[in-house]
Order: C-alpha cells, then structure tokens, then sequence
C-alpha cells in the first residue's frame, strides 16, 4: 500500500440503507484500483432504516462507524466529527446518497498525485458539468433554481473565479481543514469554508462531475417547508459572513 498519499472518507448518512453498502464497495474500489490505503468513516445521524447492519455486513475494509448518539441531527456536526476521526492525511467527504458519483474520487487522486494543490472541488457548475435533470431531459425543479440562483449570486459578491459554493464534494488536505471548524446549519457551511480559504490563498482547483439522482431514500434538503425556509435564511448568512471575510 501506498501510505504516502492516504485518504479517509468522510460518509455523514441518514437512513441510507438502498445503497450504503454499494457506495462504499465502489469507494473502496476506486482506490484500490490504485493501490492506495484509506479508510471510510461512517458518521450516522441515528438512521431508523437498518443503514448501520448493511455497513455491518461488508468485510476487509478499513471501516470506522461513529455513531451520534443523543445528538441534534447535523450535517455539520458530523463532518467535524468525521475530521476529528480521520487519521490520513487527506480528507474527502461527500453525500452518502450517490448523488455525488464516487467515481469522481479517481480524479482526485490523480490531480493530488501530481500537482501541487490544497484542494480539489466538485462542481456542478463548470461547462463539462452536467445536472441530473439534464440526464433525463427534464426541467430543473424549484430547489436547483435556488441553488443556481444562490451560486450566481455568491459568484457575484464573493470570488468570481469559483463556481459551485454549494458543492460538499471535496478533498482537502487534512493539515488544512483541521485548522478549521465547519459552522453552519446544512449546506452553507460549504460558503464560509470556500471563501475562507480562498481568503488564505489556498490553492483550489475544481473539476466538473455528473450529477446523479438519490439512489434510494428521500432528500434532506427539501424534506419540509419550515426546514427549506430556514436553509434559505442560513445560507443569506453565510453569504454576509463570506462578504465580511474577503473585504474586512
């Protein structure tokens, strides 16, 4: 094994149970293929749907289950969590619903094994990017035009030379992210993180993936109105707190 370059997976899953174990095998494989050590942290959000005893059953891998037990469910929360866990010295995360393709991973690697960078970024929004609603033809639904919307207007007032604000698809160097603690509510902790770094001229380069639709299961995101409309206010403030660090 490679121990130069080795990775820890970060996986925050909520009741995952359709595809959990299929995400992580093809995770796995993606760096076997290369020879290269890793581990997978698993930190669940108490899933009700048997997520943990499909995980469970998988063999000979280096899997890590953190469990938030008696804990406020947080997206946020359970990536510093998984940080604090992760032993290798670089981190990726991403969303447990394979919406995020795992493939992706393999560029990752292949751009940290060769260029001197701090992080790489998947991104939705690159002219090689395609939406999972492009896939099937279709329209985009309120929630991607508010992502869109939102992306445009962070573009606009913070750094114009990034593009997906929203991604959660990243790997970073661990030395750098553990200088750092994720706040947020959901997603836009991902605002505050970019812009900080960018603000720390941190290299940063971001490649385009296909998105996928949710494999199994129904999305956080939009699970309630109450709780989209208090997504929309958290992310409004991370846009003036990613406005107050470029300019202040």
């Amino acid at each position: 094994m490679n121990n130069k370059n080795s990775y820890s997976v970060i996986l925050p899953t909520l009741n995952e149970v359709g595809h959990i174990k299929s995400l992580i095998l093809d995770i796995s494989n993606t760096f076997a293929k290369q020879n290269i050590n890793h581990q997978i942290i698993v930190v669940d959000d108490n899933s009700t749907d048997g997520t943990l005893g499909e995980i469970e059953k998988i063999q000979n891998l280096e899997i890590v289950i953190h469990k938030r037990i008696n804990k406020r469910k947080s997206l946020v929360d359970s990536l510093n969590e998984g940080i604090e866990i992760a032993k290798y010295d670089k981190i990726i995360w991403l969303d447990a619903d394979y919406s995020h393709p795992p493939d992706l991973i393999e560029k990752f690697l292949n751009i940290f094994n060769h260029d001197e960078i701090d992080l790489i970024v998947g991104s939705r929004f690159l002219e090689e990017s395609k939406r999972y609603y492009d896939e099937k033809n279709q329209n985009p639904v309120v929630i991607d035009l508010m992502s869109i919307f939102l992306n445009k207007v962070c573009k606009f007032f913070l750094f114009n030379d990034f593009n997906d604000y929203t991604s959660g698809y990243i790997c970073i160097k661990k030395e750098i992210i553990k200088e750092l603690t994720l706040k947020g509510y959901y997603g836009d902790y991902f605002i505050v993180l970019i812009s900080k770094l960018k603000k720390l001229d941190k290299k940063i380069v971001e490649i385009p993936f296909i998105e996928k639709e949710r494999a199994s299961g129904e999305s956080k995101t939009t699970k309630n109105k109450i709780d989209l409309i208090l997504k929309c206010f958290f992310y409004f403030i991370a846009l003036i707190k990613s406005m107050k660090i470029k300019y202040l």
